[in-house]
């Protein structure tokens, strides 16, 4: 009953954010202006440190059993802040990228499609680590890799970076800053 149960969660859970994924942001986002404000930072080098095999190698040799794993429930509670603000800014470039799309200018309607499809592509990964982070709170020695989390959301941030050259050249270095 107890697996049932926890499957079911588990279901839900994927459901409900395969619905947030596909309809993109529910912050009211219409403009690069929006995105500024709207998106929330994400320190790639903390997220690769908090991530990083060796570093956990080091934490386990170095800490008693019952230390190691509150430490590490705690950097993967830091993992999951980060994930939740990568899917968050690509929720915000799906919708962007929504408004974009049927601009008569051909070169920033094909950068829109292109920016929309990597950030839906972005979300789904966060939403996959997502529920592996959540279980690994609960069983702090399971791995995560994060690398291809790393690599397409630096696509994405470039793909948004070109859509915004083409727009607003002068802003792309705020929305670079902000990503």
């Amino acid at each position: 009953m107890i697996l049932v149960s926890s499957i079911l969660i588990v279901f839900l859970f994927v459901a409900f954010y395969l619905l947030r994924v596909v309809r993109g942001q529910s912050t009211p986002i219409s403009n690069l202006d929006d995105l500024l404000s709207l998106s929330r930072g994400v320190d790639v080098n903390a997220f690769r440190n908090l991530t990083d095999p060796d570093e956990t190698r080091f934490l386990r040799q170095n800490l008693s059993p019952a230390i190691f794993r509150i430490v590490q429930r705690e950097r993967t509670l830091a993992t999951i802040e980060y994930v939740r603000n990568i899917s968050h800014n690509a929720g915000l470039l799906v919708t962007l990228g929504q408004l974009a799309i049927a601009n008569p200018d051909p070169q920033l309607a094909a950068a829109a499609q292109a920016m929309l499809s990597r950030a839906l592509h972005v979300r789904m990964l966060a939403m996959f680590a997502l529920v592996k982070l959540y279980t690994r709170s609960v069983v702090p020695v399971l791995p995560f890799a994060a690398e291809e989390v790393f690599r397409d959301y630096r696509q994405l941030t470039e793909s948004a970076l070109l859509f915004t050259r083409l727009q607003r050249p002068a802003f792309a270095g705020r929305v670079n800053a902000v990503l």
